[in-house]
């Protein structure tokens, strides 16, 4: 076999090669770029192959026909760029022809320059329109029809090691396909990393056909008509779809704001429209504005105002405006308005009362309304308009943020008067909620809309009146420290502290002050008077007497400058005295005491205290045991009884050194009581009869029962 059969069948083997690898379809932007020409020997910031692809279309291209088309396409390749033709192409196009086609001379002549080309020519040789880089249409591939034309550009002779000389081809043909029954069409343009992907394509579509959709918009740039798809750009080895179909007029949109039956004489209407057509149409929006049908306006703008008086339009005239959406292909949509000028204002009546049932009528254009705080007001308001079409009534207050009420022809607002948030109160400072303060004023709005927009309003200021008496807030004090009122001890020194209390709109020092206390006048049952219309200098702070054991209640009266009347009760609970008091109630010996034997002590001790505290006995220096329970004297059952026993053998009658020791923790007190006790001669008892101590337990019985009764 001679040399040029070995080199034609190597040939034709690299080009069937060529032809498969590049109708393969990849499935991710990862495939495409491994398998995709890389810039070898080039200069990065630049791409290796340059160029533009042109696919156009001639009618018709509707379903069911026979779809025509011319292709063309100019490729230019760097010639450092490696092809997959040839084998390493890592090496770069030069080296490959060089080692592969030639010699490894490092030199690229004639011969080996046009072996290339032959084999570039014998590559290109395709009818398949998808398989040669083109198209497919409504799922088919189109087919070369008629001859093709190919021109190859290879590289110049010359040395290997140069990187600025380029190749490269061109060539055309005419397409054809076949359509389906759609209405759509769809153009499937390959990507699967071939050369020719690498250019953009320019499609360009029969007249009266546009661009209607595809997933890759963002690399199509153009018009409905003719644009460009930038392959190169696509983020996935994915068929590149778009969908053509043929140019319907755009789809319109307009309006007049307000959107009422008429419009209003001096009043400006805003218009706007939107139009949509194709992805890459910018339709072109044309207003015409009409005064007796002459054309006094015109505009191109999505939106435009305009004011009626200022046309020379008069009540009663009508306003007439015209749109129409243009589309690339000419195409248009229209749109139109006419309306009613009117240009007299609404009317209203109405009437105000002041607290329903018992009803106050004021006048209801007195701009100042003057009423007590907690007043509720009602305004009855009746609309009209000379064009009997629908008046709108609104109202609107600073009682609080957003506030307004809505209605039709005739509606009844109302709300209740109350003071805002400038006047005193309890979150003020103390310095800052004894002033002066100025009634609350409500700024009141009605506005009344007719249909075309003209409106008439009218404004009041309502202003609140002093009707809260003062605020009364206690505190209870003993010996400089608040306590509760609950926790006061007999025998404290008690002050009411009123610094807290406030008017809502008075000066403090305009307020007068009475204060009563209970259980600390002569006369039973009635209250002693502390102080009477006092100022704040005495109000402020004052010193209570003191309070027995029990339920106590104090008076506070408080009278602003405008008559205000508050009285205010305040409870109080006196507990026994503080601290742990001990006495010993009885001390004497269990029967059968004697001399020379065991006898038993029986001690009975009493805490009028409200500390707790722990008692026992002692004999010098050998003492029995504490209390098991700590007792103390509490409101409800008075003074605290404890029976302590001490057992020891009686040595002679008369006993010296016993004594009563107690110790209270909560006090921080402790004590020692003597005991005096003897066995009387001639008896074997105690020295001490019990009948004493029984009438002792009976008289503080019956006193608590009476305390109790009485309260």
């Amino acid at each position: 076999m001679s040399s040029i059969d070995k080199k034609s069948i190597l040939i034709a083997i690299i080009s069937v090669s060529f032809l498969i690898s590049s109708s393969s379809l990849l499935p991710s932007k990862e495939g495409l770029e491994n398998n995709s020409p890389n810039p070898y020997h080039s200069d990065s910031n630049s791409s290796p192959i340059h160029g533009h692809s042109f696919l156009n279309f001639t009618a018709p291209i509707s379903h069911n026909s026979q779809i025509n088309a011319t292709w063309y396409a100019e490729v230019s390749v760097q010639e450092s760029y490696g092809t997959e033709l040839l084998d390493n192409r890592s090496l770069g196009l030069l080296v490959q022809i060089d080692s592969i086609l030639g010699n490894s001379d490092g030199w690229i002549d004639v011969e080996e320059s046009n072996e290339f080309a032959g084999l570039v020519a014998s590559a290109r040789n395709w009818t398949d329109a998808y398989s040669g880089g083109c198209c497919s249409f409504d799922y088919s591939s189109m087919q070369v029809s008629g001859e093709r034309q190919l021109t190859v550009v290879p590289p110049e002779t010359g040395p290997v090691n140069r990187s600025e000389g380029h190749w490269g081809w061109t060539e055309s043909a005419n397409l054809s396909g076949l359509s389906d029954g759609r209405v759509l069409r769809l153009l499937d343009l390959p990507r699967v990393g071939a050369m020719i992907e690498e250019v953009p394509i320019s499609i360009g579509l029969p007249e009266g056909w546009e661009f209607k959709f595809s997933p890759m918009s963002e690399i199509i740039h153009g018009n409905p008509g003719g644009f460009t798809v930038n392959r190169s750009e696509a983020p996935v080895a994915y068929d590149i779809r778009i969908t053509i179909g043929e140019n319907i007029p755009p789809t319109m949109l307009a309006s007049r704001f307000p959107s009422s039956s008429t419009t209003s004489l001096n009043l400006t209407s805003s218009f706007s429209a939107s139009c949509n057509d194709s992805p890459l149409d910018s339709p072109i929006i044309h207003w015409e504005v009409l005064n007796e049908g002459e054309v006094v306006y015109e505009y191109q703008n999505p939106w435009f105002e305009i004011s009626p008086s200022e046309i020379g339009l008069s009540h009663g005239d009508v306003l007439s405006v015209n749109a129409s959406c243009t589309d690339f292909h000419g195409a248009t949509s229209h749109w139109n308005d006419h309306s009613l000028i009117d240009g007299i204002g609404p009317d209203w009546s109405g009437t105000i009362t002041a607290n329903g049932t018992e009803a106050r009528i004021i006048e209801i254009h007195e701009d100042v309304i003057e009423v007590l705080a907690g007043t509720e007001l009602q305004f009855d308001i009746n609309g009209s308009d000379e064009s009997m079409l629908p008046v709108f009534l609104e109202m609107f207050t600073n009682i609080s943020e957003g506030w307004r009420q809505f209605g039709m022809f005739q509606h009844m607002f109302h709300f209740t008067a109350i003071q805002g948030s400038e006047v005193n109160g309890a979150h003020l400072p103390l310095n800052e909620r004894h002033i002066q303060r100025s009634p609350t004023e409500i700024s009141v709005l009605l506005l009344v809309t007719d249909d075309a927009g003209n409106s008439a309003m009218n404004e009041w200021v309502v202003r609140v009146l002093d009707s809260s008496p003062p605020t009364v807030i206690p505190r209870l004090f003993s010996n400089d420290v608040e306590i509760e009122f609950d926790e006061a001890h007999e025998g404290d020194e008690l002050t009411l502290d009123l610094s807290h209390s406030f008017d809502d709109l008075d000066d403090i020092n305009d307020v007068l002050w009475s204060v009563w206390a209970d259980g600390t006048s002569p006369s039973p049952g009635l209250p002693e008077l502390l102080i009477a219309e006092a100022n704040w200098t005495e109000a402020e702070s004052i010193t209570l007497p003191m309070l027995s054991q029990g339920q106590h209640e104090i008076i506070v009266s408080s009278t602003d400058s405008k008559g205000n009347h508050r009285e205010e009760v305040v409870d109080i609970v006196i507990l026994p005295k503080r601290g742990a008091h001990i006495s010993v109630i009885d001390a004497s010996f269990s029967d059968g005491a004697q001399v020379g034997s065991m006898a038993t002590l029986v001690v009975v001790v009493q805490n009028e205290g409200s500390d707790d505290a722990f008692a026992r006995v002692c004999l010098s220096d050998i003492c029995g045991r504490w209390t098991e329970q700590p007792f103390s004297a509490t409101l409800e059952s008075g003074p605290a009884l404890r029976t302590i026993e001490f057992q020891f053998e009686m040595l002679e009658e008369s006993i010296e050194n016993l004594t009563l020791h107690w110790d209270s923790a909560p006090a921080g007190t402790n004590g020692e009581i003597a005991l005096e006790v003897q066995i009387e001669s001639g008896k074997g008892g105690s020295g001490t009869s019990m009948l004493p101590i029984l009438v002792i337990i009976a008289i503080l019985s019956i006193s608590y029962y009476l305390t109790r009764s009485g309260d």
